[in-house]
């Protein structure tokens, strides 16, 4: 072989080397780089997110026992009171002294029904009938006092004035209402829930109460009345049925107020271990909208389907399809031509 062919030969030889050297490069120019994440196990709780406002669970009127002029007041209306605080002073004016008497004793060592008996008798007594009958179970009296003497008005519970004090000098006859208060014990939370989960409840079930009245502290409670029957309500433009329930809050929640509007999240279940993927790895396919996941194997991804359940703030559960030693891809909309350039490359 003569000098001239040789050089030739050579420079085939090294084109071919070169070639070859560069054709992974070629190959990996050409293959999809891929993000991939393992199926995730967290604790979780189904819930129910729904509104409401809070109630009190007793609330007082107080009766004037006889005519009385109000001298002066020290709460308004929707002030928090304390147990025994006093919320305004009266002055009696003078008036018939048997009926003040009479309206002062019949109440005394008399207890349950004989009391209610008595109670009803008075009430009718000073013109309390049909319709304006108050709650006898709810009324205390504001004792009569002598000529002259000053009688303070004291809150029979902690809770929230509902029912304004007549302003200084008025006139207060007997058996008017001074005012209401509201206790701030047992007080419930009357919710709105949509018909469709309103059947996922169940009484007893735990409710965490949050709202602007409440502050950053969360109040607990516990669902104690599903109202039977559903009701219409309007929501934006458009008219759902919803289902109204009862939470009794519980006595340690002092941040809980009646008349707060509140946003609530009822617990239906107890905690439990779910499998969870983010949602950009599950894709759905546009025949029959069946779900699945892209898997990562040896040499190509695999189009899997899958079943997913609930969908929680981290990412949609895994009912069946995947363990959690799966390799998926977070998906950026490459996965089809991905799968079928694994296959081309396999069947080549």
């Amino acid at each position: 072989m003569n000098r001239r062919k040789k050089l030739a030969l050579a420079g085939v030889l090294g084109a071919v080397i070169l070639g070859i050297g560069s054709l992974p490069g070629l190959i990996l120019g050409q293959v999809q780089h891929y993000q991939v994440v393992s199926p995730q196990t967290v604790l979780y709780r189904s819930s129910i997110q729904c509104e409401g406002t809070v109630y009190p669970g007793e609330g007082y009127d107080l009766l004037a026992s006889g005519l009385y002029q109000v001298e002066e007041r020290f709460a308004s209306l929707g002030d928090q009171v304390a147990q025994g605080e006093v919320l305004a002073m009266l002055a009696p004016v003078d008036q018939t002294k048997e009926a003040v008497l009479y309206l002062q004793t019949q109440g005394r060592g008399l207890s349950g029904s004989e009391k209610d008996d008595k109670m009803l008798a008075l009430a009718q007594a000073y013109g309390l009938e049909g319709d304006a009958l108050p709650d006898l179970g709810t009324l205390l009296l504001i004792p009569e006092g002598r000529e002259g003497e000053r009688i303070p008005v004291t809150s029979p519970v902690t809770g929230t004035l509902t029912k304004e004090i007549p302003t200084p000098g008025s006139i207060v006859k007997p058996g008017a209402v001074i005012c209401g208060v509201e206790g701030q014990e047992n007080c419930f939370a009357l919710l709105t829930v949509g018909e469709k989960e309103a059947a996922n409840l169940s009484e007893g079930d735990e409710v965490i109460l949050a709202g602007e009245g409440v502050g950053l502290v969360s109040a607990s409670g516990v669902l104690t009345k599903i109202y039977p029957g559903t009701r219409k309500e309007l929501s934006g433009t458009s008219v759902r049925r919803v289902v109204d329930v009862e939470v009794a809050i519980l006595a340690e929640s002092q941040t809980i107020r009646p008349g707060f509007g509140v946003k609530a999240q009822i617990f239906t279940e107890d905690e439990q271990q779910i499998m969870i993927l983010p949602y950009e790895s599950v894709g759905q396919d546009d025949t029959d909208n069946s779900e699945y996941v892209m898997v990562a194997g040896k040499y190509r991804l695999e189009k899997r389907p899958i079943t997913t359940g609930r969908e929680t703030l981290e990412g949609v559960e895994i009912l069946s399809g995947l363990s959690l030693e799966d390799l998926v891809t977070v998906s950026d909309g490459k996965e089809e031509r991905a799968e079928r350039y694994f296959l081309e490359m396999e069947g080549g």
